[in-house]
Order: C-alpha cells, then sequence, then structure tokens
C-alpha cells in the first residue's frame, strides 16, 4: 500500500509539474506568483508525503515542513489582486 501511495505521489507531482509547463508555452505567458503557487502544492506536498512515508523526516519534521510550505503557499494570495 505505501508503494502505490508513493508512486501516486510521483505521478501528481511529475504531472503537476510538466502540465503546469506545458501549459505556459501553450498560452504563450510566463511565470507569474500563481504559477509558482501551483508549482509549490503540486510538487511540495507530494515530495513531504514520500519522504514521511520512507521513514526519512520524523512525524514532527512532516507537520512543520508541509504547514510552512502551505502557508508560504497562501500567504501571498490576497496581494496584489
Amino acid at each position: 500500500m505505501k508503494k502505490a501511495i508513493e508512486i501516486v505521489m510521483l505521478v501528481i507531482a511529475t504531472g503537476g509539474m510538466i502540465g503546469g509547463i506545458w501549459n505556459r508555452l501553450k498560452l504563450n505567458k510566463g511565470i507569474g506568483i500563481r504559477f509558482i503557487q501551483f508549482l509549490g502544492l503540486t510538487v511540495l506536498v507530494p515530495v513531504i508525503v514520500i519522504l514521511s512515508l520512507e521513514g526519512r523526516i520524523s512525524v514532527e519534521m512532516t507537520g512543520a515542513v508541509a504547514a510552512a510550505a502551505v502557508g508560504a503557499v497562501l500567504a501571498g494570495l490576497a496581494k496584489g489582486e
């Protein structure tokens, strides 16, 4: 079951990264704050989950890193718009 979750997380991270870059190239748009936030959530969260499942980071560290990542991504939502 752990391997299946890790594979799903890897597919999400890779698909989000490739899909996002493909979208930017197709629409001839640059990399803005929303795109960086999108990549932050689609790549960082699955990587945190995989590291946690593999036991590379502790439970406390998982919570702290996940909260910091989500907080950093969501902190700029109200700014500039």
